[in-house]
């Protein structure tokens, strides 16, 4: 089985995700990486700093970098509270379960100045 690379934050990206993108490519292609992943839980996912499988179509990718210093500081802050590391992989399953604990607990922390941390906040209320 093929291993997934994603930056650390990602996780909690496809977590939130229900359909809203930075343009109908980004969108189509979360649309597609979650539904593969939810089909296949045992998918291992390798986590990676720098651009990864999600970042193949956003409109912030230069080459292998985001223009952007705000996923680093996401990538940072979800291994810092998570206590993952980069390069560590474990199954999508193992990975999502991570990211629904750390959601309820540090989500504004990690990415309370991100564009779509609204949409997250409510979804997570929601789930209370």
């Amino acid at each position: 089985m093929p291993v997934l690379e994603l930056r650390p934050h990602h996780g909690l990206c496809l977590l939130h995700f229900v359909g809203k993108g930075y343009s109908d490519a980004f969108t189509a292609h979360m649309t597609d990486t979650l539904a593969t992943l939810c089909e296949n839980p045992q998918i291992p996912v390798r986590l990676r700093s720098g651009a990864d499988h999600l970042c193949a179509v956003c409109p912030h990718r230069r080459e292998t970098v985001c223009e952007s210093a705000k996923p680093a500081r996401y990538d940072a802050a979800v291994l810092h509270y998570s206590g993952l590391q980069t390069g560590q992989t474990l199954f999508w399953k193992h990975f999502r379960a991570k990211m629904e604990w750390l959601s309820k607990r540090h989500l504004q922390e990690i990415c309370g100045d991100c564009r779509w941390y609204p949409l997250c906040a409510e979804l997570e209320k929601a789930r209370e």
